[in-house]
């Protein structure tokens, strides 16, 4: 908001009272305005041996301009005190009779093609009022004018100048001037070249230099008033002793015209002989219809609501009451002749910030007094409101695709024209984009006409990130249309690109599918078996398509049919190796882009009512793909009622019960697909209904049922992150929070229910997203990771350990496939399996170690940990008895089977069933009952007896299982700085 500052002694005095800070700043807030700075109060600088008087700052609401000078924030606040009654602005007849004319050129309609006039006589200004005069054009300029590009003001001594004056476009070099406050005389030309330095008037020169012809202004005598929106001729220029000022307007944007000069001429109008009184200019325009009289004065007539206005301010108002509130905001208001719920109000020609009733109600409750408004919220509202058809169906598309694992993005709208269409391998027809007039930069030329130039800049921008990406985008796209008045229309798209190493072409499709479904459109085809169900007559199918952008035979057109009318809404497919080249993209890129919008209403059913029995549709042609196995997501729906869900499902607000478990088991199955923990703030948000957080626990229990019935998991809440640093400890019992977790922020991960003996890789296979051998390498390598973190005294790991136990094992090239390894215990660590902890020792050297994550505490665990060992030592022939008594020296007595297990468990059973126990329920509320340093205080007093030493000096002692490996090798520290051949050769 913009701040006035206004002479304190000089406001108090027009107000005729002294008001200390505290009440001047309780008169502010009565208002609707805030003093922001009382200068008396704070030293102020001295000029030439006289301290700067004081001066109150005072903010201004940005719409009313009527409050930007002295003049109009003493005359506001004396109505509103009642200390004088609203003025009536008048025109009046000049003297000679004869009105001042403006004539109008028609050339000026290619540059600047408003003009306006008003002659303010007999003037009498003082130093302050000069300034303000001065400070309140600047300020018009500033806001409301946008930089003098809608309106430019000038201002000249009427008494050196002589009418009738004309408004011309003329080219720079027929232009010749002195420019105020020179001395020599220059062209247009030389003039822009002059003021290029210009710290004030450089900004405004690109308004009007690279037009063919510049506005000008001349007087009867055809000597140059101006030069819009530069400057004035010095010839003209007002002073301390000037009496009559002319006062010319130009602009492109008639209504800011209107408004700039209503409020110029009647805030200084009261420093006439005769106050609030204007001469009128005649405008001669006829080319453009614009001929007239301005400024016009004459208050405009409205009405409002009674009961609107005691409505929305909780009041029981009589009219008669609100005419006399009114009053004091400069209103001339009545009750209506034609209804008693009526008010006709005149609004003063200040006031252009009132566009409808709720100004007027808003007007009535700062007159009423803001304190005084009843504290209880209304019983009854005049508001409506209500989420827009498009925006919730962009919502319930957002949503969707984020819970299904892809990350979206917000891009800039505009672009250049080559990234639009040229990169994309499509041409302009020059009927499709909407160009920029004058672009700052050549990448901001067009507004977009699709989302995928987005998509594949942001892509670009972060290759240094991990692949595959998964990136997505809700937003408007922007194309011409000339027959409606703003020339261009905007339409809502959906566009999702994948990015990887494989082309990513079924994830696409499934995604598109899931969209589909969510939004109750079946996938129809005309091969016997794939038709799915339709709710009503809602279907979709997709067609092959050629497309440029695409590689050849790998993209497909999005058909769609809504009672009974079919239309394209999108496409899918496989971007062009040249469309890759142009966005420096190496890996494929697979995308799909949807208008989730047709004619400004959606294309799809929102709300609609399941019917009991959907009704067949006929078939279209025969696709020429299927539908991709990952589009069979409707098993979740499948699982509770069998169709899909309705609106009130996704949007949340009066979702029922059964609504709120489906989404929670939604966003389960959704975080754990991107292994991201389900945060209990995230529940809260995205599924619970408003004022329903009390049934998080009733919602939560039903979840995690539908979970274990259905899909064999359920709900685990994570370990809090252990305190491990002297730091991390202190803050930790200073907060007291060491040992208390916030229920808003605990975490929860998926864990199996599956009874051990059935955990095998032929049922429970891993992921084949990316692939199978990628996630299997990986889920082995944390593992194996965990079991260095675990069998280390201490349960903590150096760094430098533990990469040279991963450089022993070859990882990067048989693990990981040429991936480096710090990359993987990053996105380790991301995911919560370790926790990287740096602390510094009393030489201020830094040390760096790795302790277990609560993932990993939660997923794996000591008796994943000790399935794992039995797995590896169980082939070299220790024997059992004393691999069990090393595991319980290293991990504890949790650990510790029974006699004759061995037997009862199939050897491969064994190790997936025991790399699972760790993340069983009941063994989760052991872990999380523990609190932090779980795992520590959970090892037995005979682990404690058989290892106190190395568990007091955990850097350099060893664990039982980690001695017998490292035989031979007593003097690790010296050969971790010297990495020699007999590590390559082990």
């Amino acid at each position: 908001m913009p701040t006035i500052a206004v002479d304190k002694a000089a406001l108090f005095e027009a107000l005729g009272q002294d008001y200390t800070t505290e009440q001047f700043d309780e008169l502010c807030f009565d208002f609707g305005i805030e003093l922001d700075e009382d200068t008396s109060l704070s030293q102020r600088p001295t000029v030439n041996g006289k301290q700067e008087p004081a001066q109150l700052k005072i903010e201004i609401p940005a719409n009313r301009y009527d409050m930007l000078c002295f003049e109009g924030i003493s005359l506001m606040l004396n109505v509103f005190l009642g200390k004088r009654t609203s003025p009536d602005y008048r025109l009046v007849a000049p003297p000679k009779g004869e009105l001042q004319v403006i004539y109008v050129d028609k050339e000026t309609a290619r540059i600047r093609p408003y003009v306006a006039g008003a002659v303010l006589r007999n003037i009498k200004f003082t130093k302050a009022s000069y300034d303000s005069f001065i400070a309140l054009q600047d300020k018009l300029h500033q806001n409301l004018a946008r930089q003098r590009s809608l309106v430019a003001i000038g201002t000249h001594d009427l008494d050196t100048i002589e009418g009738p004056f004309s408004y011309e476009a003329l080219p720079p070099e027929d232009i010749k001037f002195v420019p105020l406050n020179q001395s020599s005389s220059m062209t247009g030309a030389e003039l822009m070249d002059f003021y290029q330095d210009d710290k004030h008037l450089s900004r405004y020169l690109p308004i009007i230099r690279d037009s063919s012809v510049y506005p000008v202004i001349y007087d009867s005598k055809r000597t140059v008033c101006s030069l819009p929106p530069i400057i004035n001729g010095n010839h003209s220029k007002i002073t301390l002793k000037t009496r009559n000022i002319f006062v010319e307007m130009t602009a492109t944007d008639q209504t800011k015209i209107e408004i700039c000069m209503n409020i110029l001429v009647s805030m200084f109008s009261q420093h006439l002989e005769e106050p609030f009184t204007v001469e009128p200019v005649k405008v001669v325009s006829p080319h453009n219809h614009q001929s007239r009289e301005t400024p016009d004065l004459t208050p405009r007539e409205t009405q409002a609501e009674v009961s609107y206005i005691n409505n929305c301010c909780g009041l029981s108002l009589t009219p008669s009451d609100m005419c006399s509130l009114l009053k004091r905001m400069s209103y001339t208001a009545s009750p209506s002749r034609a209804s008693p719920d009526l008010l006709d109000v005149q609004v003063p020609p200040t006031r252009a910030d009132v566009l409808h009733q709720a100004d007027i109600m808003e007007d009535v409750a700062i007159a009423y007094g803001f304190n005084k408004l009843p504290r209880s919220f209304p019983s009854k509202s005049g508001a409506i409101a209500q989420p827009l058809m498009i925006n919730k169906l962009s919502d319930i598309v957002r949503l969707e695709a984020a819970m299904a694992g892809w990350s979206e993005v917000m891009p800039l709208i505009l672009c250049s024209h080559d990234e639009n269409f040229a990169w994309l391998n499509r041409k302009d027809d020059g009927k499709t984009a909407v160009r920029l007039a004058n672009p700052k930069t050549a990448e901001y030329q067009v507004v977009r006409t699709t989302l995928l130039p987005g998509l594949l800049k942001t892509i670009r921008e972060n290759k240094h990130h991990s692949v595959p990406m998964r990136i997505f985008e809700v937003s408007d796209v922007a194309f011409k249309a000339m027959d409606l008045e703003r020339k261009s229309r905007n339409e809502r798209h959906f566009a999702a690109a994948w990015y990887g190493k494989s082309s990513g072409f079924e994830i696409v499709h499934g995604l598109m599918d899931r969209i589909m479904l969510m939004l109750k459109s079946a996938f129809v085809t005309g091969e016997e078996g794939l038709s799915a169900k339709g709710v009503g007559e809602a279907a979709y199918w997709i067609d092959g398509l050629d497309d440029p952008t695409f590689f050849p035979g790998h993209a497909a057109a999005i058909h769609v049919r809504i009672e009974g009318k079919e239309q394209i809404i999108g496409v899918f497919g496989i971007l062009h190796p040249t469309v890759l080249e142009k966005f420096e993209l190496r890996y494929p890129v697979s995308t799909l882009e949807i208008n989730i919008e047709k004619d400004g209403e959606s294309i799809m059913p929102l709300i609609r009512k399941r019917r009991s029995q959907a009704q067949p549709s006929p078939s279209p042609p025969p696709t020429r793909r299927r539908p991709s196995p990952a589009s069979d997501s409707s098993s979740v729906d499948d699982a509770y009622d069998g169709g899909a869900a309705d609106d009130g499902a996704t949007n949340g607000a009066g979702s029922s019960q059964e609504q709120m478990i489906k989404k929670l088991v939604r966003l389960a199955l959704a975080s754990e697909y991107s292994r991201q923990p389900i945060r209990r703030m995230d529940i809260t948000a995205k599924v619970l209904a408003p004022n329903t957080g009390r049934q998080f626990k009733t919602i939560f229990e039903a979840a995690n049922h539908q979970l274990r019935s259905t899909f064999g998991c359920q709900m685990t809440e994570l370990p809090q992150r252990e305190k491990v640093t002297v730091s991390q400890k202190r803050a930790a019992q200073r907060n007291q929070t060491q040992n208390t977790l916030s229920s808003s922020t605990k975490s929860y991960i998926l864990t199996s229910t599956i009874p051990p003996a059935l955990r095998t890789p032929t049922i429970l296979p891993p992921p084949s997203v990316p692939t199978s051998a990628s996630e299997s390498a990986y889920s082995g390598l944390y593992t194996f990771v965990l079991s260095l973190i675990y069998l280390t005294p201490g349960h903590t790991i150096p760094e430098s350990r533990l990469e040279k136990h991963l450089k022993r094992m070859n990882a990067d090239n048989y693990v990981l496939n040429g991936e480096k390894t710090e990359k993987v215990l990053k996105r380790m660590e991301k995911e919560g399996y370790i926790v990287k902890v740096r602390e510094r020792d009393g030489g201020g050297e830094e040390n760096v170690d790795y302790i277990v994550g609560p993932r990993g505490k939660a997923e794996v665990g000591e008796r994943g940990v000790a399935g794992c060992v039995r797995k590896v030592f169980g082939k070299v022939g220790m024997e059992k008895e004393e691999l069990e008594k090393r595991l319980v020296r290293s991990l504890g007595e949790v650990v510790e089977m029974k006699v004759g297990r061995d037997e009862e468990v199939d050897e491969e059973t064994q190790m997936d069933g025991e790399g699972e126990e760790g993340a069983d329920a009941e063994q989760q509320e052991e872990r999380n009952g523990a609190g932090n340093g779980a795992g520590n205080r959970r090892r037995s007093a005979r682990g404690k007896r058989n290892a106190p030493k190395t568990r007091a000096t955990p850097r350099r002692g060893r664990g039982a299982l980690v001695e017998e490996e490292a035989e031979g090798d007593e003097d690790d520290e010296e050969e971790e700085e010297d990495e020699d051949e007999g590590e390559d050769d082990e």
